[in-house]
């Protein structure tokens, strides 16, 4: 048993590397602008839901840092998705806008689903169980943050409906347990 409880972790530890391999592959065929979770894909999937939006607030939502998001506007500018403007309001405040050829831009679905599909499905739906059961294990060892639940819902009251889905764009970050059901107590954990 012990060799593999050994085992597990550097099987999953190599899936992951060649889930990312299979990721990159198919952004490299399908371009950086096509891939609605990588860079620029990113931030032209979150302007197609909301097409105005304050750099700032698509920095937040994006998780990255606003230099770095600055980078990918000004590519994505030159190419003519987007332009940038001054607020009316405020004259620091940068606006987004989602140009016709931004709204006109085909994006790829981002999922990489067709590599579960040596599997049947009740073997998907055991491995899916067996992931949260991991995913649930590792979240009571690391803890809780209590902050996020203060986050989630101040982004909630601020950008709207279609928070759960921006936000799931945002590197790293899961839904969380109770969106999909409306509302969010700060008892709820992650959800899948």
């Amino acid at each position: 048993m012990c060799d593999r409880k050994t085992g597990i972790p550097e099987k999953l530890s190599r899936a992951q590397w060649l889930f990312h391999q299979h990721h990159f592959r198919k952004h490299l065929v399908n371009g950086a602008i096509s891939d609605p979770t990588r860079g620029q894909g990113r931030v032209l999937a979150i302007l197609k839901m909301q097409p105005e939006i304050s750099a700032k607030d698509l920095s937040y939502l994006l998780g990255i840092r606003s230099s770095s998001l600055n980078e990918l506007l000004g590519k994505m500018e030159k190419k003519g998705y987007i332009t940038r403007s001054q607020s009316n309001d405020d004259k620091r405040v940068v606006i987004v806008r989602l140009t016709e050829k931004g709204k006109n831009e085909e994006q790829k679905e981002g999922c990489s689903c067709d590599i579960l599909n040596c599997l049947t499905d009740s073997e998907q739906k055991a491995f899916e169980e067996y992931l949260d059961r991991i995913i649930d294990n590792l979240e009571a060892q690391l803890g809780e943050d209590s902050d996020i639940f203060d986050w989630v819902t101040e982004a909630r009251e601020r950008f709207g409906e279609n928070f759960d889905r921006m936000f799931s764009m945002r590197r790293g970050a899961r839904h969380l347990r109770g969106c999909r059901h409306g509302g969010m107590d700060r008892g709820a954990k992650y959800c899948r």
